[in-house]
């Protein structure tokens, strides 16, 4: 038998997972249901705003962050119940296996769906501006923006992902301190970023967010998380 990862396996633990926090994911979802609507309409999206591409940008920030951040924040949560835990790492599955399944969750499922769910509201709420409006916009991802700014947007994301590996592996670490821990942490990793661009150049807040060195915390955190789940392992 292997006993390093089985897909049969993988595919049980991903399921368990999902049927166990079904309730979570649903009310995740309602929640941005509900809120998308509110957000473009504080942002503008029903009156003239000055900058209708800014209003999306920070539809598209704000709320997908909070949520995936709380994904991250509440993944391991259970496990602060002693039972729970000794439960969980005594079930008959590799370390690598409850890696696969928790990056799986965090990095890449509950992430595409908030970006569907996000693009199927940008389509509807762009071609009720642009009616009410007449105005032209595009929709967030239908717009021409230049190369370098795409791939400007597409480290955003992966900064994104790698503040939620941090809230990740602190919920595993830290328990309930997990949230409170993770915002030390990414508060001092941003600010050892900037003091070390002023020490070797000009100094702008936004470089970090432009910089590949924003994106280290997801190799080093999920590697950390094997780790830490192998010597939780019964």
């Amino acid at each position: 038998m292997n006993q390093i990862f089985s897909i049969k396996r993988y595919g049980w633990l991903l399921k368990r997972q999902w049927y166990e926090n079904a309730a979570i994911y649903k009310w995740g979802i309602v929640f941005m249901v509900i809120g998308i609507p509110i957000l473009f309409w504080l942002f503008g999206t029903w009156r003239l705003a000055d900058n209708p591409r800014l209003d999306q940008i920070r539809v598209f920030t704000i709320l997908p962050g909070i949520f995936v951040f709380l994904l991250g924040a509440t993944f391991f949560e259970s496990l602060n119940s002693k039972h729970k835990g000794m439960f969980y790492f005594s079930l008959p599955v590799s370390t690598l296996e409850r890696v696969a399944v928790a990056f799986t969750y965090v990095m890449i499922l509950m992430p595409v769906l908030v970006l569907t769910i996000f693009t199927v509201f940008d389509f509807v709420f762009v071609q009720l501006f642009n009616h009410i409006h007449e105005a032209s916009e595009q929709m967030f991802f239908k717009t021409t923006i230049p190369s370098g700014s795409r791939i400007v947007m597409f480290v955003s994301l992966l900064v994104f992902l790698s503040f939620t590996s941090i809230f990740t592996i602190c919920s595993l670490r830290y328990g309930k301190k997990g949230p409170m821990i993770s915002v030390i942490f990414i508060v001092g990793f941003m600010i050892f970023f900037l003091l070390y661009r002023a020490s070797v150049g000009t100094l702008q807040v936004g470089d970090f967010f432009k910089s590949n060195f924003s994106i280290l915390p997801i190799p080093v955190c999920w590697t950390a998380m094997y780790f830490v789940m192998k010597r939780k392992q019964v």
